[in-house]
């Protein structure tokens, strides 16, 4: 349990993703698990919580069309109804990567998204996770374009440049969340870190969110969750497209042989894939700049995981 000089302190945390850089290992490997930790977002969503904060998301979508009023003291109302459920010494964490979306940002420095989140929910520590950008954008591609929406990985590149593409500046990102929250409150892991080294991690985090850390070191020390989807499916994704509409030919076997087909194509190493170089040269110029803020600034070791510097 936290300390009671801890527990004087504890304020509220939001794990605001990126996407495809561990949160469902954090979610429910450490987050979900851990005795000093009340989970109001994923894997177990809080409705009052959740709604509170969706509010504030979808006042800040960036088409005019998809954007609903932002309704500030019903907001507040519920994320109040949610703290009021939180156990007595207990840390509120609401994780949920959607609060990275593009969509809710004009562009990766847009303050308007995090301004709004703590004018409902005050005070909170921001937890942020990063991976290696193309890694990033290739783990995401493998993901999107499974199934029957495969493309390429250039056509899929060049049809999401206004979005998931050109928003990985952490840097840029985390500023917006430091001017909203104060930068004390907000803190960058690196998933190569969580690679390299799982129990300093998770101690460091642990730290930041004022939790036990032996505790979270013991829960996270052997977690993979979410893996990889697999060469074989990723094949079949692009065979089905070439195929037509009538690829799927799955669906017309008898149902013990398509699942044991199914669980076969989901078996296997994971897809592996190299996006174009010059997709990659595109993305390295974008995020390069931004990298180096990333070293200045906040003092995370780029170049050892060789990101664009």
């Amino acid at each position: 349990m936290p300390s009671v000089d801890s527990v004087q302190k504890i304020i509220p945390v939001l794990h605001v993703g990126f996407h495809k850089a561990a949160s469902t290992t954090l979610q429910h490997g450490l987050f979900g698990r851990h005795s000093d930790i009340a989970v109001l977002g994923e894997p177990r969503q809080d409705p009052s919580a959740m709604e509170a904060l969706r509010g504030a998301m979808w006042s800040c979508h960036r088409h005019p069309a998809e954007r609903k009023e932002f309704d500030i003291e019903r907001g507040r109302r519920l994320w109040r109804e949610a703290m009021d459920r939180v156990p007595p010494g207990k840390v509120p964490l609401f994780s949920k990567e959607s609060l990275t979306r593009c969509w809710f940002y004009r562009d990766p420095g847009d303050p308007s998204l995090p301004m709004k989140l703590h004018s409902v929910i005050g005070p909170a520590r921001i937890v942020i996770m990063a991976r290696h950008q193309i890694r990033l954008l290739e783990s995401l591609y493998i993901t999107r374009t499974k199934g029957p929406g495969y493309q390429s990985a250039e056509d899929w590149f060049e049809t999401n440049k206004g979005g998931p593409t050109h928003f990985c500046r952490y840097h840029a990102v985390a500023q917006s969340f430091a001017d909203a929250f104060g930068r004390e409150n907000v803190a960058i892991f690196l998933l190569e870190d969580l690679q390299d080294n799982a129990a300093a991690f998770a101690e460091r985090l642990c730290d930041f969110i004022g939790i036990d850390p032996a505790q979270g070191v013991t829960l996270i020390r052997h977690e993979r969750r979410n893996v990889r989807t697999s060469h074989r499916h990723h094949v079949y994704s692009r065979l089905r497209k070439q195929w037509g509409p009538s690829g799927s030919f799955s669906k017309f076997l008898p149902e013990p042989i398509r699942g044991a087909l199914l669980n076969f194509i989901a078996s296997g190493r994971g897809a592996e894939v190299k996006l174009p170089a010059h997709c990659i040269a595109e993305i390295e110029s974008y995020c390069r700049d931004d990298n180096r803020q990333l070293v200045e600034k906040w003092g995370l070791p780029l170049a050892k995981y060789k990101y664009p510097l």
